[in-house]
C-alpha cells in the first residue's frame, strides 16, 4: 500500500489563486491549502482583479479556485477569459445550481479550459488534496504548456517491423471481486516497447494499426503472448480470467471467431476464460459482421462484454442485440459518482438494468477510496482501476497472483481479505 498511502505529493511547488467574494471562505481555503503544503496564495476578491493578476507575466498561476456565483461578470465567460492565461486548471465551487453544474464543467473543458473538479463550499480537504494530487500526476506525465510533440506517423512498413520484431507485449491490469478483494480476470493492454522512445501506450498506435491494415496481427499477437500467460498462471495454480479489447476492424472479418478459437483450443485453455471485450461505437463499423463474430464467439462459449458503456449514442439498442454477457460501466460515471447527483442516479439505473439483463457488472477507473465505497455501496461486484491494481507485465502478474497481502488499507473493511494494490509498474492505460 506504499504507492498508495505513503507517497505526499510536491503541493508545495504550486501557486493558487483563489477566487470569492466572501472573506471569510477565502480565508478557509488559505488555510487549508497552507495545511497541505501550498504556501503561494494568492486572493481575489472579484473576477477583474483576477484577471489582472493572470495576465500579468511576472505571475504564473497553476491553479485557480473559482466561485462560479461571482456577480461581476458570467462564470464561464470567465474561465474562457482566464485559460487564455496559461491557467494549469480550474476547481470549480458553488453550493448551488448543480443542474446545471455539470453543463458548465462540460462547456468549460469543452472551451480548452481544464477543469479538474467540483469543490463544494462544506469543503472536504480530502477531496481538494485529490484533486491537487490528480493535477501533478497529470501534468507530471505530460510535456509542458510549450511543448506541443506532435507524435510520429509511422508507415506501415515500420509497424510490420515492429510486429515481427515482437516489440509489442501484453500488459495486464486486474479486475478484482469487491466482495473477496480478489483478481478474478484481468484485462490485456497494448504496450509497442519502441528501442528510441521507450514504452508507448495503444493510444498512440492503435488508430494507425486499423489504418495499415495491421491490427488483426496485433491482437493475434497479444493474444498468443496472453494465452502463454494463462498457462503459466494455471500451473502455479493461480487460474485467472483474460479480456482482450477486439477492434471492431478485426471483428468484421469473418474468420476472425474460427481464429481466436483455434488458438485457445491450442494452448489447452477453456473458450470460458477469455472475454472478448467491444466498445459502444463497434456497433457503427458494418453493425451486421460484427454482431456475426460476436455471436459465433459467444456460441464457443467466450465470454463478451461490452466496454465503455454510456459513452455512445445507442447504448440500450446494443444491450438489446449484441450477446453480451458483461458490461463494464465507463470510468467518467465512476469520477462523477461522488459529487454529482444525476451521475449517481444514472449509475444506479445502469446497475439496475444490468441485474435485470443477467449481466455481470464491473466499475472501471476507480481510484479513490471515496469511489470504491460508493461502488460497493450500489452492489456493483467487480473493480477496475488505479487504485486496485496498475497495469503490469507478465513476470509482475505472476507476482501479484501469489502475492498474500491484502488491501485491507483501500477496503477498510473488517472480515474481508482483500488483497493488495500492486506497485511495481507503469501508469499508462
Amino acid at each position: 500500500m506504499r504507492a498508495i498511502q505513503n507517497r505526499r505529493p510536491a503541493f508545495a511547488s504550486l501557486r493558487v489563486l483563489i477566487l470569492d467574494a466572501i472573506p471569510f471562505r477565502r480565508h478557509r481555503l488559505v488555510t487549508a491549502l497552507n495545511d497541505i503544503g501550498i504556501s503561494s496564495v494568492i486572493q481575489s476578491p472579484d473576477c477583474a482583479s483576477a484577471l489582472d493578476v493572470l495576465s500579468s507575466s511576472e505571475c504564473r498561476v497553476d491553479i485557480v479556485l473559482c466561485d462560479m456565483q461571482m456577480k461581476d461578470i458570467e462564470e464561464i465567460e470567465f474561465i474562457y477569459h482566464a485559460a487564455h492565461c496559461n491557467v494549469g486548471g480550474f476547481i470549480l465551487m458553488s453550493a448551488a445550481k448543480d443542474a446545471l453544474f455539470s453543463s458548465e464543467q462540460i462547456i468549460a473543458q469543452g472551451r480548452g479550459s481544464p477543469v479538474l473538479g467540483v469543490l463544494h463550499p462544506a469543503m472536504n480537504t480530502g477531496c481538494l488534496q485529490h484533486l491537487l494530487s490528480s493535477y501533478l500526476a497529470t501534468n507530471a506525465a505530460a510535456p509542458s504548456h510549450t511543448e506541443k510533440p506532435c507524435l510520429p506517423q509511422w508507415s506501415r512498413n515500420d509497424l510490420v517491423a515492429a510486429l515481427n520484431g515482437n516489440q509489442f507485449e501484453p500488459y495486464f491490469q486486474p479486475k478484482i471481486d469487491l466482495d473477496t478483494g480478489m483478481p478474478t480476470c484481468v484485462e490485456i493492454l497494448a504496450r509497442w516497447h519502441h528501442p528510441d522512445l521507450g514504452i508507448l501506450p495503444p493510444s498512440q498506435f492503435i488508430e494507425l494499426m486499423e489504418q495499415h491494415k495491421v491490427i488483426d496481427q496485433l491482437t493475434g499477437c497479444l493474444l498468443v503472448q496472453s494465452l502463454s500467460c494463462a498457462k503459466q498462471c494455471a500451473a502455479k495454480g493461480k487460474d485467472i480470467g483474460f479480456a482482450i479489447n477486439v477492434s471492431p476492424v478485426t471483428l468484421q472479418d469473418s474468420r476472425t471467431p474460427s481464429r481466436i478459437g483455434a488458438l485457445v483450443r491450442e494452448c489447452g485453455l477453456c473458450s470460458e476464460q477469455i472475454t472478448i471485450e467491444v466498445t459502444e461505437t463497434a456497433s457503427s463499423k458494418n453493425f451486421t459482421s460484427v454482431l456475426e463474430s460476436l455471436t459465433r464467439l459467444r456460441m464457443q462459449g467466450f465470454e463478451i462484454s461490452i466496454d465503455d458503456f454510456g459513452m455512445g449514442y445507442s447504448s440500450l439498442q446494443l444491450l438489446s442485440q449484441m450477446p453480451f454477457t458483461e458490461l463494464k460501466i465507463d470510468r467518467s460515471f465512476v469520477t462523477d459518482v461522488c459529487s454529482r447527483a444525476k451521475s449517481a442516479a444514472i449509475l444506479e439505473s445502469v446497475i439496475h438494468l444490468a441485474e435485470k439483463l443477467n449481466l455481470r457488472i464491473v466499475a472501471e477507473g476507480i481510484e479513490t477510496t471515496d469511489e470504491l465505497q460508493f461502488i460497493r455501496s450500489l452492489g456493483v461486484g467487480t473493480g477496475q482501476g488505479f487504485l486496485l491494481g496498475r497495469p503490469m507485465g507478465q513476470k509482475n502478474l505472476i507476482h501479484y497472483l501469489e502475492d498474500e497481502f491484502s488491501l485491507e488499507g483501500v477496503f477498510q473493511m473488517d472480515g474481508i481479505p482483500p488483497r493488495r494494490c500492486d506497485e511495481l509498474v507503469p501508469v499508462m492505460n
